[in-house]
């Protein structure tokens, strides 16, 4: 389509470059007062002025001839195509005939069929009437035995009649079959024209339903106003109970008042420890591992090695000069190894981490410990987006990018913790050359940044650890990266 317009406009600007350029030869002509042969001025001017619009039309004509295809086809061959068009109508009408011819003869050969049949059933009464004639006249037992020979004869001959029929009509059906493909081809043009018309009123349909999702989304807020005059109401009930939570913990006050008594006793012993330094502080996960039954007998072995670790560790910190080695330090109810050994046992993977259950100083020989457990299942896929931070500012000074740079790591630790990573989160291969290396590339960028972006790596599960590569992006492409030494 765009062509045919191009086309157009350069015919009409041909057109007028040539009429312009006739008329100044022809104003020309008719002022130099010049002639052709015994002509006058006039009437060569006028001569001129014919042959300009001869040569417009001959151009316009042969531009259209040149890059025009289909007018070409139209003009040279269009008695062909009628042609055509009429040969096929013709073969048309004459496969509707033979189809109508092989069905006769489809008919013909099936009322020769049953003749056959009821010939056979006629041979087959006379076959019975000749053994009842062979028991009751035994002088003609030789010319009967004879005569039944002969109709065997002829019953075998007619089934393999019968057999050749069945072949002819098959071959009949494959021929009308045949016939029918090439009408249907004829009849794919129509089908393609039916299903534009579908098509055109899918679109049709497509509008009207996008209409009436723009009534449905007014409806939405409508409803969504209607949400908000109800919070309101909510808001009003949840301030008249929070009247009557006010009144219950008036109530509760006096019991807090007994536990302050309880709690000045354990003063003296607070102010002890404050005097030595914590070792261990509440939450910190002591040992860590991914577990995985093959068989439920192992779990207690598991469980084991785990807490040995966690004894080890626990030992480190909270002072082994005055520790033995082999000294039980953490402690765990058995409740909770019971209630892990059962969890374990459905025999899926799993991160086991050994956990204080406080904050403990250096000398202590005692650290209370609970088991956390999750399942160790894919978090992050590889080249997954974690976190983006905007690059707000053109001056990439070392503050800025330093600020950025933490936001982004903060960003991703509290998006990996939130999704599940349990185990450790690292850029690259863990090296602090590889985040200064990052830094000196952003500040030796010269186009500046739109964004920071942190991706993983590679897949990580929740044991992790979890393994970045810091990207910087500007206008949608990489300017910057991490890179990992291999």
């Amino acid at each position: 389509m765009t062509s045919a317009y191009i086309l157009i406009v350069s015919i009409l600007i041909l057109g007028g470059l040539v009429a312009a350029l006739g008329d100044r030869l022809g104003s020309k002509v008719g002022k130099a007062r010049l002639t052709i042969g015994n002509l006058r001025p006039k009437q060569t001017a006028v001569v001129v002025t014919v042959f300009t619009g001869t040569l417009i039309a001959a151009l316009t004509f042969g531009i259209l001839l040149a890059f025009s295809k289909s007018l070409r086809e139209g003009l040279f061959q269009l008695d062909d195509i009628q042609k055509q068009l009429r040969i096929a109508r013709s073969d048309l009408e004459e496969l509707g005939n033979d189809k109508e011819s092989v069905e006769k003869e489809l008919e013909k050969t099936q009322e020769e069929q049953e003749s056959v049949e009821q010939k056979l059933q006629t041979t087959n009464k006379n076959f019975d009437q000749a053994k009842e004639q062979l028991k009751s006249v035994s002088s003609q037992a030789v010319q009967l035995k004879a005569d039944i020979q002969t109709l065997l004869n002829e019953r075998k001959q007619l089934r393999q009649d019968q057999i050749e029929l069945d072949k002819e009509v098959n071959q009949l059906k494959q021929e009308v079959s045949r016939r029918d493909e090439e009408l249907t081809k004829g009849k794919a043009q129509i089908t393609e024209q039916t299903r534009t018309l579908n098509e055109r009123q899918k679109r049709l349909q497509s509008l009207e339903k996008q209409q009436s999702t723009l009534q449905a989304e007014i409806n939405r807020r409508d409803a969504e106003i209607t949400k908000l005059d109800q919070a309101i109401d909510e808001k009003d009930q949840a301030l008249r109970a929070r009247e009557v939570r006010l009144k219950q913990l008036e109530k509760e006050s006096s019991y807090l008042q007994r536990q302050v008594a309880v709690l000045e006793q354990y003063y003296q012993t607070y102010q002890e420890l404050r005097e030595r330094r914590i070792a261990i502080v509440r939450g910190q996960v002591l040992s860590i591992g991914a577990v995985r039954l093959v068989e439920p007998k192992a779990g207690t072995d598991v469980v084991d090695e785990l807490l040995r670790q966690a004894n080890k560790t626990a030992i480190e910190l909270v002072g082994k000069e005055n520790i033995k080695a082999d000294e039980r330090v953490v402690k765990i109810t058995q409740g909770q190894v019971q209630q892990l050994l059962k969890t374990l046992q459905d025999g899926q993977e799993y991160v086991v981490r050994i956990i204080a259950a406080g904050n403990y100083v250096q000398g202590e020989k005692e650290v209370r410990v609970f088991a956390d457990i999750a399942l160790n299942q894919k978090i992050f896929s590889q080249g997954e987006t974690i976190a983006i931070i905007s690059m707000d500012s053109l001056e990439l000074t070392d503050e800025i990018i330093q600020e950025r740079l933490d936001l982004l790591l903060s960003a991703t630790q509290f998006r990996a913790r939130r999704s599940g990573v349990l185990g450790g989160i690292k850029v690259g291969d863990g090296r602090l050359k590889t985040i200064v290396d990052f830094i000196e590339k952003i500040k030796k960028s010269e186009e500046g940044l739109d964004e920071l972006k942190a991706i993983a790596m590679e897949d990580s599960k929740t044991i992790g650890p979890l393994q970045l590569i810091l990207l910087g992006i500007r206008d949608g492409n990489v300017i910057v990266e991490t890179e990992v030494e291999l």
